[in-house]
């Protein structure tokens, strides 16, 4: 048994090389913010649309500049040829009036009685914006819509339209801005992730291991750190059970001899994440697993080596996956090769069988081939890569070898 210590070396308080950037927004977040509506009003004048409806929270950050903790109560931004409107709950209004927020203006539905009179509703709001007794174009994202709402619409006069895809399509190619908080958040992953497996051993919890690091990470992002940080995003399934479900909160389960371990990091910086996911092992893992583990190994391997501009997105999943079926594991391998990272934890583009979608420079993707048998564990690393006009940057890079992963 290896037992692997990493040295990632970090400075405190500082970037990654060659990222320089304000902690929150700055002018040019507003003229970012411009920009991407402009190519917004574009398609509204393409498919003949009077109004955007943005309702999900990720494009509305994205096209507005406002990044919310999302509960119950609705946010809407609206789009007009000539204004962009931020539709908000009374507690989001102090934040709402950051400088990162780009709306032209804010309006606020409150739910204490003193200020009843001013508007109770999101949709009471949208409903004054709209011009009253015209039948309304009105662009929304079907997937993010809820039926209640798109009936609440259609009453205030609007025909609805899914601009949905064209929107996700727009999130596809990053700026360097954004590949410069996607390259941070992937430097935070590997230092929780050095962090942890420190600990990493017979006898120690799920919790308690994913604790480490983030407790690590935790310190050195309290010393002067320049960035927006949120969501440490760990899961650290372990033992053959609870490794094939690949989505499963971590529990109090003890680390046990032979066991594989599926760590997990995804932090995000300034709203943008990485992911870094790697198997390892507490003790020499059996032949079969050890076969499994290679398979994996072999097809995550193979998709990073082929992964650059002018592949198709189909075409990588299907690479990965016949390497796992030749291995005799095809019905194991139940999730797509990897999906798209930045504003959202899981967004398109996606690596599926399916899809044709050319890859281009400026996408940033996982790959991550899992294999998932009952009765004998899961297994799966992740990596995100950003590509390059000649091919890709991993932007996650850590020891994925077996030899380096057991403990």
């Amino acid at each position: 048994m290896v037992h692997y210590v990493y040295n990632i070396q970090l400075t405190l308080g500082t970037a990654a090389a060659g990222f320089v950037a304000a902690p929150f927004a700055k002018e040019s977040d507003k003229m970012k913010t411009l920009h991407r509506i402009r190519h917004l009003r574009r398609l509204m004048e393409e498919t003949d649309l009077d109004f955007c409806l943005l309702t999900s929270p990720e494009n509305m950050q994205y096209f507005s500049g406002f990044e919310a903790i999302t509960y119950s109560r609705p946010i809407f931004f609206l789009v007009s040829p000539d204004t962009t409107t931020l539709i908000i709950p009374a507690l989001e209004e102090a934040h709402a009036h950051l400088d990162s927020t780009g709306a032209d203006r804010l309006l606020v539905y409150y739910e204490h009685p003193e200020k009843a009179s001013l508007g109770t509703s999101a949709m009471e709001l949208v409903g004054k914006v709209l011009p009253q007794g015209k039948q309304i174009a009105l662009g929304v994202e079907a997937g993010a819509l809820s039926l209640r709402n798109a009936a609440a619409l259609e009453a205030l006069g609007c025909t609805l339209t899914d601009i949905g895809p064209h929107v996700v399509e727009m999130r596809y190619l990053k700026d360097e801005e954004e590949q410069g908080y996607i390259r941070e958040a992937g430097r935070l992953s590997v230092y929780a992730f050095e962090k942890t497996l420190e600990h990493a051993r017979e006898g120690i919890s799920e919790m308690e291991l994913e604790q480490r690091g983030t407790t690590a990470l935790f310190e050195y992002l309290g010393t002067d750190y320049p960035y927006h940080f949120s969501s440490p995003g760990c899961i650290t399934p372990s033992g053959p059970e609870r490794t094939v479900m690949p989505h499963v909160y971590s529990n109090t389960r003890r680390l046990q001899q032979g066991d594989m371990v599926i760590h997990v990091r995804k932090p995000a910086v300034n709203g943008y994440y990485g992911e870094l996911e790697r198997t390892f092992f507490i003790g020499q893992p059996s032949p079969e697993t050890e076969r499994a583990f290679c398979a994996m190994l072999e097809a995550q391997t193979a998709v990073m080596e082929a992964i650059r501009p002018g592949v198709t997105a189909g075409e990588m999943d299907r690479l990965g996956r016949d390497i796992l079926r030749r291995y005799g594991y095809g019905d194991y391998a139940i999730h797509r090769i990897g999906h798209g990272m930045g504003l959202g934890r899981h967004e398109e583009p996606f690596l599926i069988a399916n899809s044709h979608l050319v890859i281009e420079p400026g996408m940033v993707l996982t790959i991550e081939p899992g294999i998932y048998i009952p009765g004998l564990g899961g297994f799966r690393h992740s990596d995100t890569v950003l590509i390059t006009p000649d091919g890709r940057e991993n932007t996650t890079a850590f020891p994925n070898q077996l030899k380096d992963l057991i403990f």
